[in-house]
């Protein structure tokens, strides 16, 4: 294992302690289908960002390209205002259970909103002076050349980069509030900032479940975890290459500069992936629809709604 392989695997063993804090039922739905005798294999990773010189998903592109990524298709969300891609990490060479998480990064776009909101938001973001990718990119450096010392600053440095509230000041009820009106998106990144928004799991690694509809009915009913319905507890189609549902947000006491409350922060996703043309069910990375749907993302982004 290179010294790259090293610092991914480090991470985002970070990011999974700091999710599961977050999101309880998250170890509830892992343990229980291990119990099944099922695998738990990472999907991939959703972040969201607002627009900014320093805050954009330029800015976690950069950093995720460190890790060993590589930025893949594009995506556009006209109802929700955003851009997106995804990245494919370095190690999918073999089975799908042995590589990393592919990541998936949105992005608000802010043309089309209010001009209260527009302000607001350049308001919020213009207090993010300096990008981290600099100094990311010189521990990376000596981190490859042998400094030890550098390797474990990088980890660091990057699991806090992934995992950290927002740069800008405590977020206020009243901007939260503008926000919300006009997007949910956009409100929850000003509270969560480069936070992980929700992780997948692979469905077409377990065998429990052949029906991933039936999956999410015992999670629903079973586990008393709510599902996401938005368009239907299934988004996607075998014809498209991927089918799948999500668990409803669960809710963390967030500190706004005026006082707690309970917010809707992160969930958990289950993607089935069917066989690309011509290649065989036989759990090798490669052989499987690697990308993304848009109209399926598109009612996923719901899960924080309420």
């Amino acid at each position: 294992m290179n010294v790259v392989d090293q610092c991914r695997a480090s991470v985002f063993k970070e990011l999974w302690s700091h999710y599961y804090k977050l999101v309880p039922f998250a170890a509830k739905i892992e343990s229980s289908f291990k119990a099944r005798g099922d695998k738990w294999v990472e999907d991939h990773v959703a972040y969201r960002t607002l627009p900014g010189d320093n805050t954009g998903r330029h800015i976690l592109q950069e950093a995720f390209e460190l890790l060993g990524y590589k930025r893949e298709d594009d995506y556009h969300f006209e109802e929700k205002r955003l851009d997106a891609f995804w990245m494919s990490p370095s190690d999918v060479e073999g089975d799908s259970e042995s590589a990393s998480a592919k990541i998936f990064i949105s992005e608000l776009i802010l043309d089309s909103f209010s001009d209260e909101f527009k302000a607001a938001m350049t308001s919020v973001t213009s207090q993010v002076k300096n990008s981290p990718i600099p100094r990311l990119k010189d521990l990376q450096a000596k981190a490859k050349a042998g400094d030890e010392t550098a390797q474990a600053e990088f980890v660091k440095d990057m699991a806090a980069l992934l995992t950290k509230g927002p740069d800008w000041s405590t977020p206020e009820k009243g901007i939260y509030e503008t926000f919300k009106k006009e997007s949910d998106y956009a409100a929850w990144t000003y509270l969560f900032g480069h936070q992980i928004n929700h992780f997948t799991v692979s469905v077409h690694l377990m065998t429990s479940f052949t029906d991933i509809a039936e999956m999410g009915g015992f999670i629903e009913k079973d586990l008393d975890i709510p599902m996401n319905q938005s368009g239907g507890l299934v988004k996607g189609t075998e014809a498209l290459k991927l089918e799948q549902i999500a668990t409803m947000a669960a809710k963390v006491p967030y500190k706004f500069k005026e006082g707690e409350e309970p917010i809707s922060y992160g969930f958990v996703e289950f993607a089935k992936r069917y066989p690309l043309e011509g290649q065989k069910d036989d759990g090798t990375w490669k052989s499987y629809y690697q990308g993304f749907v848009a109209a399926n993302a598109d009612k996923i982004f719901e899960s924080t709604y309420k």
